[in-house]
């Protein structure tokens, strides 16, 4: 008897597919329709409640200026109150009637949709049911959450000074108003996909469905990607600007000094640039000049061009009314204040630097330097401060009196012609024997390489000098600029006279000679000194450091900040240290044989102890600020700086320069002036130069990789997408 046959399997298409997606929240909508209906109008008094408390606050425009009570005056009881301060505008409005808007919406949609579920009848069909629980959620969570996307994004940029403080400023607290934009265009976004998924189980037998799945997808799409470039954009333009000059020499960038000076202009200036519009590459580089200026002016600089061909009547009025201008000249007129009297004009020949090897033709742009000096004068009310250069012991001469010069430590001529350039009123100051005191106008007084030590008379006067407010408002500013000056044949070094002074201040001005191993370049008794990163946020710091990677200081000492300042309100910080890695030591004396303090140094380990032989920076200059400026920055009042080196103010140091022109250590001076003087820092060194791009000989070109391998990188190209078209097409 043949044995029962087994039943045969049910084949795999009859087996039950798994649920689709969201199944469970539908059949929800589908069996419980009023508990669903109840849910989504529940959700509608949420939105209503928001909507009712937001509109309530968009409503009140203003605010008080100041929570505090309106107070009585202690010493009259019976006095009336201060009157109350004044309500001003809430910034916060606008954000409160976006918000309203916002959640009046979901209030409309929710509403709408629990109202439809509460009133509607149910269709008899079960699949009928299930379609319409699928339109019910893909509309209610499609909207919604459309609306989270746009207003999250719309939040997003309208706080998007939040984002510059928290990651630029590090203020923690701002993170929340970065953070919750983007959580309500994440949640949005899990909204809308989380709303499709139910439907797409009817996409293919569902012509209405498939329209609103497809439509769905791709508004998600198209709003993700706006958000993601509007998020990136405003993330990048955070640390990157927002426009970049691919120049070599960064040719049509103003520097960050003048971007500084012209944003805390006061009152309106106009730029008159007289010159004939030729189309050559130097009126366009005047012209790119004036608008740079114009736009980092924030509406305060205005500039205007006047032709000499078509704008003859303009320029006649100018002619006239500014007779410095004369008939054939050209150039840039500058004028200040509302009836633009205060005025200075620049030739065109002045804003270029010419070669004189090549005919005359110019090398380098230097019109941004030289307009903003005459700006920066007649902004100042054409009023020229006085620096007073301390002389009588020694220091460097600025009288240009060269028997003088020759014998103490040298002139410094050629940087008071720099600093007069500048509309600086440079000045000797000579203190008497009997009651010295320093003059009341003095603006800064500036000790440089005294070859003895001023008298204690002459230092209790510069002391009390910067312990007593100035008629001119303020209290006083000083800079010592000594190196490590030798005594009588060489041995030990000379005292300034000043280390009670600086003492105050948390300075200590070093009593040694500080020496460096040499290198091919640099000897012994020259030590590089580089800016510290201590002093970043230091003007001095920004201003010079993109232009001035090294400076050589000549036999200097050190500048070290003390750990224990005796005066809390002062903040002092190292300038200028010693290049890290490069070994220095100490020395009481002049060296007058350097291989024998090698030998010593290697062989002798008490030697390189007491020398102090290190590979660690040291410090050779130092900034003092006053009112609690971190690191000397623009928050505090500058009040002393001390260089451990004067000889790179000298007209030495000056004449090593190639081609002429002013050392950078000039613009040292300057800039420490303009920053004691709370102005912002311009240097007059920075140049444009013009740069020539010689194409190649065509026989230097290397033919195979200019033709051929773009033409092969092409092919297999276009092989590759052939090739996987061809793939899908065949799948």
């Amino acid at each position: 008897m043949n044995p029962t046959p087994y039943p045969t399997p049910t084949p795999d298409a009859a087996a039950p597919g798994p649920a689709p997606a969201g199944q469970q929240l539908v059949e929800f909508v589908r069996t419980q329709r009023q508990t669903a209906a109840y849910v989504f109008l529940g959700l509608s008094v949420v939105f209503l409640a928001a909507t009712i408390m937001l509109a309530v606050r968009s409503v009140k425009t203003t605010k008080p200026a100041a929570d505090t009570p309106a107070a009585t005056n202690p010493l009259d009881p019976d006095a009336p109150p201060d009157a109350p301060k004044p309500e001003v505008a809430d910034p916060k409005k606008y954000d409160y009637t976006v918000g309203w808007i916002g959640a009046l919406i979901g209030f409309l949609v929710a509403a709408g949709v629990g109202g439809y579920l509460m009133v509607g009848l149910p269709n008899p069909s079960v699949d009928r049911q299930r379609t319409e629980a699928r339109v019910v959620l893909l509309t209610a969570g499609g909207l919604i959450g459309f609306a989270l996307i746009v207003f999250g994004g719309w939040y997003f940029y309208r706080w998007s000074d939040s984002l510059t403080k928290w990651l630029d400023k590090g203020e923690k607290k701002e993170m929340v108003w970065v953070v919750a934009p983007l959580l309500m265009v994440v949640g949005g976004a899990g909204l809308v996909f989380a709303a499709v998924q139910p439907a797409r189980a009817e996409e293919r037998n569902n012509l209405s469905i498939r329209r609103l799945v497809y439509g769905s997808n791709f508004g998600l799409t198209v709003l993700l990607l706006l958000v993601v470039l509007v998020v990136a954009n405003v993330a990048i333009a955070m640390k990157v600007p927002n426009k970049l000059d691919t120049t070599e020499t960064g040719f049509y960038t103003l520097s960050e000094g003048t971007k500084n000076f012209l944003g805390k202009l006061t009152e309106p200036v106009t730029l008159y640039v007289i010159m004939p519009d030729t189309g050559d590459r130097l009126t366009n580089d005047i012209r790119q000049f004036a608008y740079s200026t114009q736009e980092a002016g924030g509406g305060r600089v205005t500039a205007k061009f006047v032709s000499p061909v078509s704008g003859k009547g303009e320029l006649q009025r100018l002619q006239d009314k500014y007779p410095r201008i004369g008939r054939d000249d050209e150039g840039v007129l500058i004028t200040a204040g509302e009836d633009e009297k205060r005025n200075a004009f620049v030739p065109l020949a002045d804003l270029f630097e010419m070669d004189q090897q090549r005919g005359r033709r110019p090398k380098a742009f230097v019109g941004e330097s030289r307009v903003m000096r005459e700006l920066r004068f007649l902004a100042e009310n054409e009023q020229k401060p006085a620096i007073y250069f301390t002389q009588g012991n020694g220091e460097l001469s600025i009288s240009g009196d060269r028997t003088v010069a020759t014998a103490v430590g040298g002139s410094a001529t050629q940087l008071k012609a720099f600093l007069e350039k500048s509309y600086l009123d440079v000045r000797p100051l000579t203190f008497p024997l009997q009651n010295p005191v320093v003059p009341d106008d003095a603006t800064v007084v500036i000790v440089a390489e005294p070859q003895t030590p001023l008298a204690p008379a002459a230092a209790a006067a510069i002391q009390k000098y910067m312990a007593e407010p100035r008629k001119s408002g303020g209290k006083g500013k000083l800079i010592v600029a000594a190196g490590a000056a030798a005594g009588p044949d060489g041995r030990g070094v000379v005292k300034t006279g000043l280390e009670g002074v600086l003492s105050g201040f948390g300075v200590r001005l070093g009593d040694k000679f500080v020496y460096s191993v040499p290198t091919e370049r640099s000897p012994e008794y020259q030590t590089l000194a580089m800016f510290s990163r201590a002093s970043v946020q230091n003007p001095i710091t920004q201003a010079l450091a993109p232009q001035v990677q090294a400076i050589g200081f000549l036999y200097p000492r050190e500048v070290e900040v003390s750990k224990d300042n005796p005066q809390a309100q002062f903040q002092a910080t190292s300038l200028l240290i010693s290049q890290p890695g490069r070994p220095t030591w100490l020395e009481d004396d002049r060296i007058t044989d350097i291989e024998l303090v090698f030998r010593d140094l290697v062989q002798n380990p008490t030697a390189r102890e007491r020398k102090k032989l290190t590979d660690d920076a040291r410090p050779l200059a130092a900034v003092v600020s006053e009112s609690g400026g971190p690191h000397g920055g623009p928050a505090g009042t500058g009040r002393l700086l001390v260089l451990g080196n004067a000889f790179i103010f000298s007209d030495k140091f000056a004449e090593r320069v190639r081609g002429g022109g002013a050392p950078a250590t000039f613009d040292l001076m300057a800039v420490g002036i303009d920053w004691l003087r709370d102005r912002p820092p311009l240097t007059t060194g920075e140049t444009k130069t013009y740069v020539t791009y010689n194409f190649p000989e065509p026989a230097t070109i290397d033919t195979t990789r200019l033709l051929y391998l773009p033409l092969g990188l092409g092919l297999l190209t276009v092989a590759g997408l052939g090739i996987g078209v061809w793939v899908i097409r065949r799948k």
